[in-house]
């Protein structure tokens, strides 16, 4: 059963990193789809595993208001049906070791593991630990990625976990905040970021005749991202799929852009039901 959220968000003392207040829709989307997630396979597999490859520190405080709030890794065990493995991996060590010590307290019942360090060069542990498929045990997972901005996930790290497990992926597309922000940079033919986070340069050529048609250059490159999952099987149907997040202030600007991937039409029906369901959710908001 889900602890009290009195108890989940109240200030325990141990440090609570602050976020913007558009975060709040986000974890909005991750909560309901984490949720649906859980409960819709419980039945169907052996075992669900949750990979949080930014896990943070377990709670984030609102910078405006103040408020306390739940990370993506309360986010995904205060659940009704709570996925049977948990991994959470967090490059920043104070923030794991409180995470570590928030997650004994309020769910020591859950089975999770901490590792240290960057997900991308931790990649072959988190696979380790992820309990092995067998015809008799089917093991699927859901992996949130949230990096702050885009060079801290490479494409190859998305790849190794596609091509060793079967898993879903949530994810945060920096396409406002970064990319399209720093365009120019991006552009440059002495720097590689883009193309380590595309898994290939090939975007340079396409770019040149997109720039014709007066298109945003994150919106591209978000774009060139989901056609790059449908590389390794994933489903892509439409840009319409993906969720922008906008500034509550500043005049609305937009930010990033939510996306999920799976190569289960099943999962993306769950995606779509979820941006519409959760769009009126008030717990904990």
């Amino acid at each position: 059963m889900p602890i009290q959220e009195a108890d989940l968000i109240k200030d325990d003392g141990f440090i609570i990193p602050e976020v913007g207040s558009w975060a709040v829709a986000k974890h909005k989307r991750i909560a309901y789809y984490n949720s649906l997630f859980a409960t819709s396979m419980k039945k169907k597999w052996n075992c669900r595993v949750y990979i949080d490859l930014f896990a943070g520190a377990g709670k984030v405080r609102k910078e405006d208001t103040k408020k306390i709030l739940p990370g993506s890794p309360f986010l995904a065990l205060n659940i009704d049906d709570p996925f049977d493995k948990y991994i959470f991996c967090e490059n920043d060590k104070e923030n794991l070791q409180v995470l570590e010590r928030r997650v004994q307290l309020c769910f020591p019942d859950q089975d999770c593991t901490f590792i240290l360090g960057d997900s991308n060069s931790r990649i072959k542990e988190i696979l380790k630990s992820i309990p092995q498929y067998s015809r008799n045990f089917k093991v699927l997972s859901l992996c949130l990625i949230d990096p702050y901005k885009m060079a801290d996930i490479r494409f190859e790290t998305i790849k190794q976990l596609a091509d060793n497990i079967f898993v879903d992926f949530l994810m945060l597309i920096p396409t406002y905040m970064d990319i399209n922000r720093n365009f120019s940079h991006y552009l440059r033919l002495d720097n590689p970021s883009l193309d380590t986070y595309l898994g290939t340069s090939a975007w340079r050529d396409k770019w040149a005749s997109e720039r014709r048609k007066d298109r945003e250059f994150g919106v591209f490159i978000a774009e060139e991202f989901c056609l790059q999952l449908k590389t390794l099987g994933y489903l892509y149907e439409s840009f319409e799929d993906l969720e922008l997040v906008r500034m509550e202030t500043r005049n609305n600007l937009p930010l990033y852009h939510l996306a999920f991937f799976s190569r289960n039409k099943l999962g993306l029906k769950f995606w779509r039901t979820t941006r519409k369901g959760s769009t009126d959710q008030r717990t904990l908001w």
